[in-house]
């Protein structure tokens, strides 16, 4: 009979959800307990399901073998139909939760830190993540987070990151770097006391970081004197490329950074001695949202090689 709301005629009362994934796994697996434990579940569950399936159809789906279980030919026949039908309900979900997230991803960073980890990095990211356009913004100045402007921040230091969430990255230490040519044109360089009669280029917004760095090594040493200054660490490690001069370096970020080993090499390399980190930093509430999860997953993985 037909309604205005159209035909009653072959309407099934269909199974739950956890029912088909029980006999799925049953009968994909071949047993009732191995069915149980992948999906978390007791193996009286799982036969409780199966048993109301073929209660509820009036056909059996399985042969009991002993503690093994076999399917019987419309078991199989019905094991395909659940699997396709479990398939497509996984990947319409899976849709339907990505429709819901943003796929932007708008990043501030540091100019050195873009250079030497997110540039050479950026295509692993686009490779691991299709769906996610990450966007990095560029700058000395600290992005406001908290008011929405970033979705997360790459900073330097001991920065202000109150109310917002805060994961170490990598530490950070000094290394002093210089072009192949100074290094051979310049007085020797047998120890840190040497670098006191050398060219260094310091950087405008750091300005104290020579002198905190030599103190942490030897607080015996004296004031330095003003040497070169550049107002930007990208700006100071170009000077040195040129063999103008000593700049300090990020160590080991700059083993990253594109032109060491050729252009920059150590002037001296020297353990301990002042440190800081880089931070990624997001708001609270959005620390365990897929896309800031898997950004922070693939700096952790372009860091790795200089942990």
């Amino acid at each position: 009979m037909n309604s205005e709301f159209g035909s009653t005629m072959g309407e099934i009362d269909l199974p739950s959800i956890p029912t088909l994934q029980a006999f799925e796994r049953a009968a994909t697996l071949g047993s009732f307990a191995l069915a149980a434990n992948a999906l978390n579940r007791t193996p009286s569950a799982i036969s409780h399901a199966i048993r109301d399936l073929e209660e509820r159809f009036a056909v059996a789906l399985f042969e009991r073998v002993g503690r093994s279980v076999k399917l019987t030919a419309a078991g199989a026949a019905y094991l395909q139909t659940v699997k396709n039908a479990l398939e497509v309900l996984t990947k319409g979900t899976k849709q339907l939760v990505a429709a819901q997230e943003p796929t932007t991803v708008r990043l501030s960073a540091l100019p050195f830190f873009t250079s030497a980890v997110l540039l050479p990095n950026y295509g692993e990211f686009e490779r691991r993540f299709p769906r996610l356009d990450l966007r990095i913004e560029t700058s000395n100045a600290y992005a406001d987070i908290a008011n929405n402007e970033v979705d997360a921040a790459i900073r330097f230091g001991d920065a202000n990151t109150d109310g917002l969430a805060v994961t170490p990255l990598i530490e950070i230490g000094g290394l002093p770097v210089c072009s192949p040519a100074y290094l051979q044109s310049a007085p020797p360089l047998n120890d840190i006391t040497d670098l006191t009669g050398h060219t260094l280029i310091h950087v405008s917004q750091n300005p104290d970081a020579w002198q905190r760095w030599l103190w942490s090594h030897n607080p015996d040493l004296p004031a330095l004197d003003s040497s070169m200054r550049f107002d930007s660490i990208l700006g100071a490690l170009d000077a040195a490329e040129r063999g103008l001069g000593i700049v300090l370096a990020m160590d080991p970020i700059i083993r990253a950074y594109p032109g060491f080993g050729t252009e920059l090499v150590p002037a001296l390399e020297l353990a301990g001695g002042e440190t800081h980190t880089y931070n990624f930093v997001c708001r609270k509430s959005s620390l365990a949202a897929r896309k800031i999860q898997n950004t922070l997953s693939w700096l952790q993985s372009s860091l790795a090689p200089y942990q």
